[in-house]
């Protein structure tokens, strides 16, 4: 019987170092809630697939990531292989800071986009001490500063366009890994894209940890506010170059507004994305809102008159009822909103429900809600 159990554990190690089966006791990520990715763990690597990469986009990108030192496993045909933890590596949007920073992977962090931009402590502190390097030059990534980086993932995005810079990283063969975040509909399965950033960095544990937490309070909150005996009428952003665009119906934001128990104007809409109107329609839908949401980079009721006079009118303005998600911005003007709170939409969804139904949330709120005045 002893020399059964050693010669199974010979075997397994033998497997292990061999690439066949994944290390035993290791956590492993379930994605629930987003649509965008998958990742299957088999054979001792993880086989993550990303389906939608931007909004009607033709192709996948599918990444085999397997252990460092290890022989390079096989996979699908067109995938890029990546050896795993990331040591070093890059990333191109703000949304996937507070995820890298979440799961105690900021120290790999050796580039960014802008630095300007960043609002997440532990990476501004790397930034101020020159552990962190503005990649971006004249708008575009600088390839040769990523090619001397020696970085093994570089995260960052596409729109499907010509403005896209991944494409020039690829011919650079550069460790490119595209997230497609942004094109989540439901705030908990953009959130759950810090399990895709943990793959890279063997913190699924970590990763489930904190989008559980998440996902109890959100869900909390939501069925909180679905309890609420009345539904205020939400109107959301302000006019920009002679047109008005406005969240679908079936948008990100409408999903938030709709589980804080607000009544979204455009509800009834099935768009995903934004419905760009003339000013005068949204003026005139405006006249039912209880609550204006997002009017522009405005910081003040001054602001948004400025934008038209004829706002001032506007009920949820007569009352005071306007407010922004700029409560947290840097010295250069980032909205933390749409850093921190890519991974924390429950705060954003206690924020909400503060606003249209305060009797149900006790205690402070306004994370990154503030009341213009």
């Amino acid at each position: 019987m002893v020399r059964h159990d050693r010669f199974r554990v010979f075997i397994l190690i033998a497997a292990f170092m061999s690439g066949s089966v994944a290390l035993a006791g290791a956590e492993q990520s379930i994605v629930t809630h987003a649509l965008g990715f998958t990742v299957a763990y088999r054979d001792g690597a993880k086989y993550v697939t990303v389906a939608k990469p931007w909004a009607g986009a033709g192709q996948r990108f599918s990444y085999v990531l397997y252990p460092r030192g290890t022989r390079k496993p096989t996979g699908p045909a067109g995938s890029r292989f990546i050896e795993i933890p990331v040591r070093r590596a890059v990333a191109f949007s703000t949304s996937y800071l507070a995820s890298i920073d979440a799961i105690g992977e900021s120290r790999s962090l050796v580039g960014v986009d802008n630095g300007a931009y960043v609002n997440t402590p532990s990476i501004r502190a790397r930034i101020a001490s020159g552990s962190v390097r503005n990649i971006a030059k004249n708008g575009m990534a600088d390839i040769e500063t990523l090619i001397a980086l020696d970085v093994d993932a570089i995260f960052t995005f596409g729109m499907g366009n010509e403005w896209d810079t991944y494409p020039k990283m690829d011919e650079a063969g550069l460790p490119v890994v595209m997230n497609g975040d942004w094109n989540e509909q439901d705030p908990l399965g953009r959130a759950e894209w810090i399990k895709f950033i943990a793959l890279f960095y063997d913190r699924e544990k970590e990763a489930n940890a904190f989008f559980s937490k998440t996902e109890a309070e959100y869900s909390r909150l939501a069925s909180l506010a679905s309890t609420a005996a009345s539904r205020p009428r939400i109107l959301v952003s302000a006019p920009y170059q002679g047109t008005w665009a406005v969240a679908g119906g079936a948008s990100y934001m409408a999903r938030f507004i709709r589980d804080a128990g607000g009544a979204y104007l455009w509800a009834s809409d099935s768009a995903t994305g934004s419905l760009v109107l003339p000013v005068e329609a949204v003026y005139a839908a405006g006249q039912a809102a209880d609550i204006w949401l997002d009017p522009g980079s405005a910081l003040s009721l001054a602001e948004v008159r400025a934008m038209d006079s004829r706002f001032a009118s506007l009920p949820a303005f007569v009352k005071g009822a306007v407010y922004n998600n700029n409560a947290r911005v840097n010295p250069s003007g980032a909205n933390d909103y749409f850093e921190s709170g890519a991974i924390r939409p429950d705060l954003v969804l206690r924020d909400l429900v503060s606003l249209f139904h305060p009797e149900l949330v006790a205690g402070p709120s306004g994370v990154y809600y503030q009341r213009l005045r």
